[in-house]
């Protein structure tokens, strides 16, 4: 027996994802990302000597890893580190891109005053295509660098600063 005001039985696709404050503007926005359910996408990133593959899947356990939404993989170790949960979600929406703010990492070891890690995901769609169509980036960038993402980052919204942001990873 159902009590109260809504008494509607329709769930939600997204309802494993946890937004950190459930609101019905942030949860129409990852219902429209329903189609990208239960499917993992990945890139990898090579430093010097370094190696690591990035795996993000969206509302679902990125790589197998419970609670996992993004995922970084030692490709030398395969050592497994959250980077961030889909339980502690934040949804932005612009004119043609959403962003996806995972929170709640791991936490750093030695630097970021030891600070749990947060996975930044930006999906880029043309709305001519299907969800095949989308442009994934997953920000890996240390925090103490500005952001280079317009109308988003730091810098005044009249400067359009140049892109230095080499750090992002197509998915």
């Amino acid at each position: 027996m159902l009590c109260g005001g809504d008494t509607s039985t329709d769930k939600s696709p997204t309802e494993k994802c946890e937004l950190l404050h459930e609101n019905k503007s942030e949860r129409k926005i990852l219902d429209e990302l329903a189609p990208l359910l239960n499917k993992n996408f990945s890139v990898m990133k090579k430093e010097n000597e370094e190696s690591y593959t990035y795996v993000f899947q969206f509302c679902g356990d990125a790589d197998g890893v419970p609670g996992a939404g993004v995922v970084q993989i030692n490709d030398k170790t395969k050592a497994k580190t959250i980077v961030g949960r889909y339980n502690s979600t934040k949804a932005i929406k612009g004119s043609d891109w959403v962003m996806l703010i995972y929170e709640n990492g791991a936490k750093y070891n030695s630097h970021c005053n030891g600070a749990n890690r947060k996975a930044i995901v930006m999906i880029s769609c043309d709305r001519s295509t299907d969800t095949d169509g989308c442009d994934f980036v997953c920000r890996s960038k240390n925090r103490e660098e500005p952001n280079a993402y317009r109308g988003v980052g730091s810098e005044p919204a009249d400067e359009e600063p140049e892109e230095r942001d080499d750090h992002l990873l197509p998915m």
